[in-house]
């Protein structure tokens, strides 16, 4: 009996961690370039829980499999859908690649391409105020003169002035990463430290459009609902397990 609620604890443990990575998701299903994230679970042996604790269980329930665990929370990187804006400054990138910026210390990586020019005319993140920067690392400057901007599918910028020339201002530096060393640290960035090379021929650039949030609410509201029920079950079986063992003691010493 004990040995179910020892189960029983780790279905109710992993079910609350689902319920807290499904929580953010939704949180952030309107959020710009947003990839939501996929708790995996595998399931053990007890004696592979347990390794560290000197104290084992009797006979084969050592060996009994049922313990879950988690084992990693992987990031969906598929590709959002494109919203249209017809902003001049927004992208939406299409295709496997990421966008490099900086805070001017740390570099970071991002698809959210809701952009603006700064105050010091810099083209720049609209929420964070980072830089993005070309393929030679450096801040991409617009002219205070410019009537506007030009964004290639390649990432090339132009600044068009009023009697409509372009002066070209440098290309949007595009690079890809690989998935399982990407870090998330909020706000659709990412860190790595794993080699990031062009991705020119793996994405587009399209102007005046935004990559909507990897998140279908409907299915993290339909996963939330599972998870919350599976959660309640695996604490109410603890709860039925530790009453059973209660009158099974009583009965006992009476």
């Amino acid at each position: 009996m004990i040995h179910g609620i020892y189960l029983s604890s780790h279905g109710a443990n992993v079910q609350s961690i689902r319920q807290d990575v499904i929580a953010n998701n939704l949180a952030n299903a309107s959020t710009t370039g947003f990839k939501r994230d996929v708790a995996t679970f595998q399931m053990f042996k007890p004696e592979e829980l347990r390794r560290d604790i000197p104290v084992h269980m009797d006979g084969e329930r050592q060996r009994e499999p049922g313990a879950l665990a988690v084992d990693q929370i992987s990031t969906d990187f598929r590709n959002g859908a494109l919203q249209r804006t017809d902003r001049q400054y927004d992208i939406g990138l299409s295709g496997d690649g990421f966008l490099r910026v900086s805070d001017g210390q740390k570099q970071y990586l991002t698809r959210n391409g809701q952009l603006h020019r700064n105050i010091d005319g810099e083209l720049a993140t609209e929420n964070q105020g980072l830089r993005v920067l070309n393929t030679a690392g450096t801040p991409i400057q617009i002219p205070a003169t410019a009537a506007g901007i030009s964004i290639a599918s390649d990432g090339r910028v132009a600044a068009i002035m009023a009697d409509n020339q372009q002066i070209p201002l440098g290309q949007i530096d595009l690079v890809s990463a690989p998935s399982d060393q990407l870090r998330k640290t909020g706000d659709s960035l990412y860190e790595t430290q794993a080699k990031t090379p062009p991705a020119f021929d793996a994405v587009q650039v399209r102007q005046g459009f935004v990559e909507a949030s990897g998140v279908s609410p409907i299915q993290e509201m339909t996963a939330m609902i599972e998870t919350s029920r599976a959660f309640e079950a695996n604490i109410n079986m603890i709860r039925i397990q530790d009453e059973s063992l209660g009158r099974l003691l009583q009965s006992v010493g009476g």
